[in-house]
């Protein structure tokens, strides 16, 4: 019996929202269960940082690396290495459809936020804002007006 290999063409983006809401949403419960070290934590939000400050400098082939490199960052600190695997093939960026300066900016600002977030072990916030993260639309004119997460974000490290 012969195998048969369909080919499909390139996700668009917001086609794979599900699946990484069901990967990344798995993976920040599991960290915030489990905690992060002051290692793991000093690495999340550097990374979340690096974003930031590349989204500020308008830098867009740097800051899609920094965003593959902070999310799958998340999902290997899960020590789960299939779901790591998968994240590698979903995470690659599309360099057909480089993100506009205002919505790279507001992802890097979320990105430091969800650090914030798991150091002080705010997983419901973490979580809604992961969602809203995820799933916003790429058109910034359908973003909501106000931000969904309310208070300052601490990063820091409570607990072992």
């Amino acid at each position: 019996m012969a195998a048969s290999v369909r080919r499909y063409a390139a996700a668009q983006p917001g086609q794979l929202t599900e699946l990484r809401l069901l990967m990344e949403l798995s993976a920040l419960r599991r960290l915030a269960d489990r905690g992060l070290s002051d290692q793991e934590l000093a690495l999340v939000t550097k990374l979340a940082g690096d974003t930031v400050r590349l989204a500020r400098g308008g830098d867009v082939a740097g800051y899609q690396r920094a965003d593959v490199d902070f999310h799958l960052c998340l999902l290997e600190l899960t020590d789960d290495p299939a779901l790591a695997g998968i994240a590698r093939l979903l995470l690659a960026p599309d360099r057909s459809s480089a993100p506009r300066a205002e919505l790279m900016r507001r992802e890097a600002r979320e990105h430091r936020e969800l650090a914030g977030l798991l150091a002080g072990g705010m997983v419901s916030a973490a979580d809604h804002l992961l969602r809203l993260h995820l799933s916003r639309p790429q058109d910034p004119a359908a973003w909501p007006s106000a931000a969904l997460v309310a208070g300052p974000v601490s990063i820091g490290r409570t607990g072992a």
